[in-house]
């Protein structure tokens, strides 16, 4: 570590270099930042800030930072909610109250530190101005260990120089910073459990994402013939490309067109599921049916507070995804494992015939566009180099569901809270993370108008070639099928919004989509204009995601 003078601001500035950090999502512009190391990306709403910074950490592999203002820290609830449940390592600087001024009714007084505890993995209250960078060292320290999750600096005002320590931990600058070695005796038995099993199968969470496991996951899939299927959180884990990728698991995409038929069907005939950084949600079991609780249940999790939550567990292993796949495709090869089953065949039939059910529905040419066929038109688009990112609602269904994804940090969603409004900001903060990779964004109508619409204009200021796919249904359709009787009419929006002219008025290309024959060379246009580039898809309003259609 390297002692000198100097303001705390500048401290500051100075660590988040020395930690790598390229960016500081925010309103509040460090002007001490070395712009040749670190950027500040400033924003329309605080919000979006932090969902940027997880975007890019999701990415990235780094944790991402954001830097907020006294009178906005109330709009950034919704982005730190959706770092916290989705385990995204964000560090959140934000300008507290002077000590002065505490009790008084100050200027934008308010308890920052209360109403942001519940969705922070760890607050610091700065009072001591001092202490700042040795706890700017620990906040990226905890932002990265364990379960990783977003930590916040409450920072008091101060302009005296300070004796600054100085100097970042490499380890920190990556997640996971540290990763838990699994139990050799545990590894060894589940070893042997899987030697005995008959239809075993891996269930793979968004825990197999954050540790960047995905090559380890293959390599013990492949080693097992064992299928795969992720939760949501955990698309992106395994290729669906891959023939023993059952897809996603999930209520939500179940149902007769849903995907989420054939991973229910190949975990639920499974008589043994390895779990691997799975939080065994709701969502994720189809209310804790998928899989069968009388299976054997064999559960790795960095986090000890997971294993036997909603499950009875023959096996709990508490270690990193990474270290605990390699350690057990090592203990099979060592007992010189040869798998006696084989469910290719069994997953490939499954899969063709949800494609053949999907069929009259993917080529329709239905005006308004049914959105089977928007999402027909987009998968072509979707190759190894793209990072697929979208909002919540209809779109995230329909993305999660039908467009298969190869492995790696490829698909984004706000799984974390579900919540719309999500889907852009997060997109920002993943081309930023991959610059060169193209990144495809589904974006509802509602979702778009609900607080993002703006940083469009971020997305053109910066020159972030996003395409943006808005599906136009002029509704909240996902709550509107909710509901009974003539207030479901309250969900409809005035007819003819115009989201390409607004995309244009804000700086970006707007292509207006009505017809089903326009929708590939719109993509074309949109990757080959190289700005961010909004395609307005006007949808049938009737048409929703179809998990439940008969």
């Amino acid at each position: 570590m390297i002692s000198t003078k100097m303001t705390v601001e500048q401290a500051i500035c100075e660590i988040l270099s020395q930690y790598g950090v390229p960016y500081v999502f925010g309103m509040n512009i460090y002007t001490d930042l070395d712009t040749s190391r670190t950027r500040p990306i400033n924003i329309h709403s605080e919000a979006a800030a932090i969902l940027m910074a997880y975007g890019f950490a999701r990415v990235s592999g780094r944790p991402g930072v954001a830097a907020i203002n006294r009178a906005g820290s109330p709009n950034t609830v919704m982005g730190l909610a959706e770092a916290y449940n989705s385990s995204g390592p964000v560090i959140v600087l934000q300008d507290g109250q002077p000590l002065s001024a505490e009790g008084r009714n100050g200027l934008y007084a308010h308890d920052q530190v209360g109403f942001m505890k519940t969705v922070s993995k760890w607050i610091a209250d700065v009072t001591v101005t001092s202490r700042a960078p040795d706890i700017l060292r620990r906040a990226f320290r905890i932002a990265t260990s364990g379960r990783p999750g977003p930590v916040v600096l409450n920072l008091r005002p101060g302009e005296e120089e300070i004796e600054a320590q100085l100097g970042a931990e490499p380890a920190c600058t990556v997640f996971p910073s540290v990763r838990p070695e699994p139990s050799r005796a545990l590894i060894q038995e589940v070893a042997e459990l899987i030697s005995g099993a008959e239809r075993p199968c891996i269930v793979a969470g968004g825990g197999v994402i954050l540790s960047r496991a995905w090559d380890e996951l293959r390599d013990l899939a492949e080693l097992t013939q064992m299928p795969v299927a992720t939760t949501i959180s955990g698309k992106g884990s395994f290729s669906e490309h891959h023939p023993l990728s059952a897809g996603c698991t999930g209520g939500i995409q179940g149902g007769r067109l849903g995907r989420g038929r054939v991973a229910e069907r190949v975990v639920k005939d499974s008589d043994l599921v390895l779990l691997i950084g799975t939080r065994t949600n709701q969502m994720a079991t189809s209310s804790w049916t998928v899989p069968d609780p009388s299976a054997t249940i064999i559960h790795v999790d960095i986090d000890p507070a997971e294993i036997g939550r909603n499950y009875s567990t023959r096996l709990g292993i508490v270690a990193d995804a990474k270290t605990a796949m390699a350690a057990l495709s090592t203990a099979l090869r060592s007992r010189g494992f040869t798998p006696t089953w084989s469910r290719t065949e069994e997953i490939r039939e499954a899969m063709e015939e949800w494609q053949r059910d999907n069929e009259p529905m993917a080529t329709s040419e239905a005006v308004p566009i049914n959105p089977g066929r928007l999402i027909r038109e987009i998968r072509p688009f979707v190759d190894s180099n793209t990072i697929l990112v979208s909002d919540g609602s209809s779109p995230f269904m329909w993305a999660s569901s039908h467009i298969p994804v190869d492995a790696g940090t490829t698909f984004i969603s706000p799984r974390g809270t579900g919540a719309i409004g999500t889907g852009l900001p997060m997109a920002i903060g993943a081309k930023l993370a991959a610059p060169e990779k193209r990144v495809i964004c589904f974006e509802g109508d509602g979702g778009l108008m609900c607080g993002i619409l703006a940083e469009l204009e971020t997305a053109a200021r910066y020159g972030l070639d996003i395409v943006v796919v808005v599906f136009n249904n002029g509704t909240y359709l996902h709550e509107k099928i909710r509901m009974r009787g003539p207030l479901a009419e309250e969900m409809d929006f005035l007819p003819g919004i115009d989201f390409a002219a607004i995309a244009r008025g804000l700086c970006c290309e707007g292509i207006r989509v009505e017809r089903p024959g326009e929708i590939g060379d719109a993509m074309r246009t949109a990757l080959a204009s190289h700005r961010p580039t909004l395609l307005d898809v006007v949808l049938d309003q009737r048409q929703g995601f179809p998990a439940g259609a008969a």
